[in-house]
């Protein structure tokens, strides 16, 4: 909100109702220069009153702005490590599904593999078995006897006990290639596994970053937004601040710069009359002021009716004028004000 002198107000753009001043009154003025400073303290007082608001507002919005972007920030670091928690959790699901089934295909095959090698044995016995309970009789066919027969005797049991090794070797074997196939199996899904969670990781790390820079520059952002608000503000205070010097300067001057006429003439209502207008402008710019700066209408008129009362006060303090006409400008100033 800027701290500018109105141009406005209820009435006729002024704040006052178009009404002259009948009355003449003789003015004693001081030939001094002290009286520049006349109605200057309450509105020098004022700005400074609402330098200090506005200023504080900047910070306060600074603040906000902080806290906004903290809050966003917790939002988002709070939604990213759901994320990554997730999946994470899917990921080590994954994982242990994939090795539950490497194990239940591992125990699958073996199952099989022993189940063969077991019907291989046993055959191989039936085979034994029935091969000696007719070697006799084929022995005997063949004229063969004593240590020939039992040569041919040990030869089976020999042939049996070669295929039983052969069996168990196979079954080794097979047993052998499906845990080497189980291991690699696992061995590739924790490889797997170990790989996207670090992908996950690296994801999750560059994002939690890309999230702190955006704070860091939020709050970058709001300092130098509250930065270039108070140097605006402290730019129009002081811009203001001279104007209004300069103004009861004037009207201080061209008070004092007027000579009374012959007593009781109505010459010096022009004198009155222009001294009116200074109170009417102070006025004005005093109430837009304060509506500018957010007050009410009733705050703004009480505003308004405090600075016409303290730049009086002032004049007559400087001897610009005397009590009693003070006391006709300010009356006629509040009848006629709106």
């Amino acid at each position: 909100m800027a701290l500018m002198e109105g141009t406005g107000g209820p009435v006729n753009g002024s704040g006052w109702k178009n009404q002259k001043n009948n009355n003449t009154t003789t003015t004693n003025t001081s030939s001094g220069s002290s009286g520049g400073g006349s109605g200057v303290s309450y509105d020098m007082s004022w700005l400074q009153s609402l330098l200090a608001q506005q200023q504080a507002a900047a910070a306060a919005a600074e603040q906000a702005r902080r806290a906004a972007a903290q809050q966003a920030y917790e939002r988002s670091m709070a939604a990213l490590n759901a994320a990554y928690n997730g999946q994470v959790q899917a990921l080590a699901s994954n994982y242990d599904s994939t090795l539950g089934q490497l194990q239940s295909d591992y125990q699958l095959g073996a199952a099989g593999v022993n189940q063969n090698a077991d019907t291989a044995l046993q055959q191989a016995y039936i085979n034994k078995m029935l091969t000696l309970k007719s070697l006799p009789q084929q022995l005997a066919a063949q004229g063969i006897g004593g240590g020939a027969a039992e040569t041919t005797l040990a030869g089976v049991n020999n042939a049996y006990g070669n295929s039983r090794a052969e069996i168990d070797a196979a079954r080794g074997q097979s047993l052998g290639d499906l845990l080497a196939q189980w291991n690699a199996g696992k061995t590739q899904a924790l490889q797997a596994y170990n790989g996207q969670l670090s992908d996950a990781q690296a994801a999750r790390l560059a994002y939690e970053m890309q999230l702190e820079q955006n704070l860091s520059n939020a709050i970058a952002d709001a300092a130098t937004q509250n930065y270039d608000r108070q140097f605006e503000i402290s730019s129009q205070y002081l811009t203001q601040m001279a104007k209004l010097q300069s103004d009861m300067a004037a009207a201080a001057q061209k008070a004092a710069s007027a000579q009374p006429q012959a007593s009781n003439t109505p010459t010096t209502a022009n004198v009155e009359q222009s001294q009116s207008a200074e109170l009417e402008q102070v006025w004005r710019s005093a109430w837009q002021n304060a509506r500018t700066a957010g007050s009410s209408d009733k705050e703004a008129i009480a505003a308004a009716n405090a600075a016409v009362a303290s730049y009086t006060a002032e004049g007559v303090s400087a001897g610009l004028f005397t009590r009693a006409q003070a006391n006709s400008w300010l009356k006629q100033v509040l009848q006629n004000r709106t």
